[in-house]
């Protein structure tokens, strides 16, 4: 749950060496270049460098080749000095151009070929009945044709216009929906007869490049077919071998045209100052020694170094640093926002949350597993992050489905394992029964109230970081609110459930009224604590008006964060009646019958579970728990790297 410490990198030099600079700066692969101009005040005299990057179209022509001619993308080692300059690389891309080039534009040329020859024997291939040359009907001089397909349903409704001599439609093929054929009238009905058939939602197909009967037209089309296919075969050989001779030297070239361009993009946002360029950039705390041996070897170039917290105005980036259980969780972070870096990293808080709400939720052992499986398939197969965090999700299942005593919707299946292990007769929990499910309610909303609480707790932490003394004293969320909700949650609880009554005039004036009055007046104690003269913006009346109304919604946000924990015991109940609901449809077959329904219904039930149980708790982390402690306004931290200029 922290955050990558980075450090600001300031770089003076001459400009006749800020090609080293950039150079020496990509290489290490983790500095990520700032608007320059933005760290000084006085910056009237400093020009940005923007110069044009002459490598980028030949990086995207040699990306093209290869893609072409099948050869993956691949940063290989080659010596600083092996680098070719500008003309060098444009004398190989051009020749590569010439020559694989050539190959690639005649082979895609045979394949649009090919597409239009597949085009015309799949329009045609439904005529192949009629053995008439097209032609010579549509050059006929008083008949009218349409060839074209209509949908069964309007098929059947050709039935109504029996009356109408003009209304003829010949099939000559038909598929699941349409009847493929043509429909002929004479030239003076064409018109009134094309209405007819376009209300009947008849679509046209054009045959006029057709000068023979179907049939034989589709020969021709599929031999031409087989021509060109060969001849792109031929073509991609001649592909392979070029690409097989000259990987190597490709490879290199692109290697070469990517550290350029990425250079490049450093040195683009230098500055010039008279006769010296200005740069600006981060890095992780950590490689500071390995930029400054490398900047120390370049001549007349100065370096200083700045720790972060010290340049929080301008938003220093944000590398997450998290150990490997916490690490997958990331994701979910990212999707919401990263943290500044005056906040707290959610993603430990959402790991532990998020794994044990999906646990609770989605608690069944042989489900557990399933999910399991999938897990590893989406993350080594599919290579899909949201698989890694599903892995300990499934286990959580497979635990709290070992708790419930629930395998497949088997509820007694685990029951031997309860007697031998634990010396039980019986499972612990019945889910369905009434007490069970009173246990449930309470225990979903006293885990909302628990992860609340901690929500409120790390906001403290976060305004303390941001220096917001006035929101960790007197927020929604900070101590008051935290000592407001506590208090009115254990008063509520000895009250209700331990017949305890703390809720006494000075428990209640102290622990419960005092911080609402501190919520309320919380803008302006923070601003006396800021020191700020004026409190009250557009007076004490409106003030009063608006955060009278806005304390109802506070106190409402309570109330709506708490209940919406129900949900953790409901999934729980909403799996037991779903299985159950299984079992009864298969209790109306035979044994076989049955099975495969126990089978599909399983499947069913936990694909449909495993979304909706996912969707739900991202939804209790996002919207009860991040909205009160967690701002995600952070930038990603994002330096120039060779390896990334592949894609």
């Amino acid at each position: 749950m922290a955050l990558e410490r980075m450090k600001l990198v300031s770089i003076i030099g001459l400009m006749s060496y800020l090609d080293d600079v950039a150079a020496a700066l990509g290489q290490t692969g983790v500095f990520q270049p700032d608007e320059t101009a933005e760290f000084y005040s006085d910056n009237e005299n400093m020009i940005p460098v923007n110069t044009s990057n002459e490598f980028e179209p030949l990086l995207e022509k040699l990306r093209e080749l290869m893609n072409g001619a099948g050869i993956r993308p691949k940063i290989v080692d080659l010596p600083e000095e092996k680098d070719l300059g500008f003309e060098e690389a444009n004398r190989f891309v051009g020749d590569t151009a010439r020559e694989l080039g050539s190959l690639i534009e005649r082979r895609d040329v045979l394949r649009r070929e090919i597409a239009v020859c597949t085009e015309n024997i799949e329009k045609a291939e439904h005529f192949v009945d009629l053995t008439l040359d097209v032609k010579k009907i549509h050059d006929c001089e008083y008949i009218f044709t349409r060839f074209g397909k209509l949908p069964k349903d309007s098929y059947i409704k050709l039935d109504n216009y029996k009356e109408n001599p003009y209304v003829e439609f010949f099939p000559c093929s038909r598929d699941d929906l349409y009847y493929w054929g043509v429909y002929v009238t004479p030239v003076s009905e064409a018109d009134k007869i094309d209405r007819i058939f376009s209300r009947l939602y008849f679509e046209r197909v054009e045959l006029g490049d057709i000068y023979d009967t179907p049939l034989n037209y589709v020969k021709q089309q599929t031999d031409l077919k087989q021509q060109l296919e060969e001849q792109v075969g031929a073509l991609d050989n001649e592909i392979d071998a070029y690409a097989k001779r000259h990987t190597d030297d490709i490879h290199k070239i692109f290697t070469s045209l990517c550290r350029h361009h990425a250079f490049l993009s450093i040195k683009n946002h230098a500055c010039k100052y008279r006769k010296s360029f200005v740069l600006v950039g981060w890095i992780p705390a950590e490689y500071e020694g390995q930029v400054e041996t490398l900047l120390s070897s370049v001549d007349s170039v100065e370096v200083t170094f700045t720790n972060a917290k010290d340049e929080l105005k301008h938003s220093p980036p944000v590398k997450l640093k998290n150990p490997f259980f916490f690490r997958p969780f990331e994701y979910y972070t990212e999707m919401y926002g990263l943290p500044n870096s005056q906040e707290i990293d959610p993603s430990g808080f959402i790991a532990i949350t998020y794994t044990l709400l999906f646990g609770i939720m989605f608690a069944d052992v042989g489900h557990g597993i399933l999910l399991l499986i999938a897990a590893i398939i989406m993350l080594k197969v599919k290579k899909m992050p949201l698989g890694a965090l599903l892995i300990p999700c499934a286990i959580s299942s497979t635990i709290f489905g070992f708790i419930f005593g629930s395998v497949f919707g088997f509820e007694e299946l685990l029951t031997p394992a309860y007697k031998k292990l634990f010396g039980l007769n019986d499972k612990p929990i019945h889910v369905m029964e009434g007490s069970t499910t009173k246990m449930l309610i309470f225990g979903a909303v006293g885990i909302g109230v628990v992860l609340l609480m901690i929500a409120m707790i790390l906001n403290i932490i976060s305004c303390l970081k941001r220096r917001d003394i006035g929101g960790a004293l007197f927020g929604v969320n900070g101590v008051s609110g935290l000592v407001f909700y506590t208090a009115l949650v254990a008063g509520l609880v000895c009250t209700m459930l331990f017949g305890i009554n703390i809720m006494t005039p000075p428990y209640i004036i102290g622990l419960i009224v005092l911080p609402l009055i501190l919520i309320f007046l919380r803008e302006p104690l923070s601003k006396k604590l800021r020191g700020e003269k004026k409190l009250f913006e557009g007076g004490f009346g409106s003030f009063f008006i608006d955060n009278f109304f806005e304390l109802f919604e506070v106190l409402l946000s309570y109330v709506t964060n708490t209940m919406s924990f129900l949900r953790v015991g409901a999934f729980v109940l909403v799996h037991a009646g779903m299985m159950e609901v299984v079992f009864v449809m298969a209790a109306m077959f035979g044994p076989v019958g049955s099975t495969i329904t126990i089978i599909l219904g399983n499947l069913l039930v936990a694909a449909l579970e495993a979304l909706l149980v996912g969707i739900q708790v991202l939804r209790l982390e996002y919207y009860e728990m991040f909205s009160r402690f967690y701002i995600g306004d952070g930038r990603k931290y994002e330096p120039v790297n060779v390896k990334d200029q592949i894609v």
